[in-house]
């Protein structure tokens, strides 16, 4: 079921898309390196001042736009893709427990997304620091700090896939039109430097910048919260999955196969 699942997410027409959506970063980096190499007046930026903006583009950009939309799209149509194809059924007459079926489903989106967007990081931070764009860029990146830094942005990336994941794959067993329900999601994403601290909590980006090795500034209309410790921001990431993942299972326990509905 895996090896299935991942040959129709990546070798369908349909995956370009997902291509496209977790290259738009690297894109613009690559713009910006273009700036440097073809302005001969232009110095290469100062490392500080890069690795400080891109602390700014990996949390407010990669990880609230293009993680977000992209396991929208890979996490939802894992089983609403099925009911539209009409191939659900095939699934459930197979002599598999309904909860196999659900991990199978997260497993394939997970190396799915953690392909591209992990692809997509390492292409983001190769371009970054070339040095005709970033005084010492290579030397700072193949550093101790540089690649504790590229491990962070890593391993952040792969959290953020199965906790967006996890959310979505549910989202995609509980409703028949699961836009509107992320449209929501992704406002109170977005909002959470607004909230009270007992509620930044029950975000996954609150967890996820807790990892990240670079702080971004809230802004002046932020409340206070103290950042949660990076051990505790993982162990929930990991309780809220799980916690997903059976909810997930349980819902396709009672799912029925109905495609006039759709």
């Amino acid at each position: 079921m895996l090896g299935l699942e991942v040959r129709k997410t990546f070798l369908r027409l349909r995956a370009v898309t997902f291509v496209v959506v977790a290259l738009l970063p690297v894109a613009i980096l690559t713009f910006r390196a273009l700036a440097h190499v073809m302005s001969s007046d232009r110095s290469p930026d100062p490392i500080g001042e890069v690795v400080q903006t891109y602390g700014v583009v990996f949390q407010l950009f990669f990880l609230r736009f293009v993680v977000y939309f992209g396991c929208f799209g890979i996490f939802t149509y894992l089983v609403r893709g099925e009911l539209l194809e009409r191939s659900l059924h095939f699934y459930f007459l197979a002599p598999m427990r309904r909860e196999v079926f659900v991990i199978g489903k997260y497993v394939a989106g997970l190396i799915a997304g953690t392909v591209l967007f992990g692809a997509s990081v390492i292409a983001q931070l190769f371009v970054l620091f070339l040095p005709q764009a970033t005084q010492g860029g290579w030397s700072y990146l193949l550093s101790k700090p540089g690649l504790a830094a590229a491990a962070a942005y890593l391993g952040v990336t792969v959290l953020g896939v199965a906790g967006y994941g996890a959310l979505f794959l549910a989202l995609g067993l509980l409703v028949r039109n699961p836009m509107i329900p992320a449209a929501i999601l992704y406002g109170w994403e977005w909002a959470n430097f607004l909230l009270p601290s007992f509620l930044k909590k029950l975000s996954v980006i609150h967890h996820l910048q807790s990892l990240c090795p670079v702080p971004v500034p809230s802004g002046p209309f932020a409340l206070p919260a103290e950042p949660t410790p990076p051990w505790l921001a993982v162990l929930g990431l990991v309780l809220v999955i799980a916690a997903l993942l059976i909810f997930g299972a349980r819902r396709a326990r009672r799912l029925e196969v109905t495609y006039a509905s759709e």
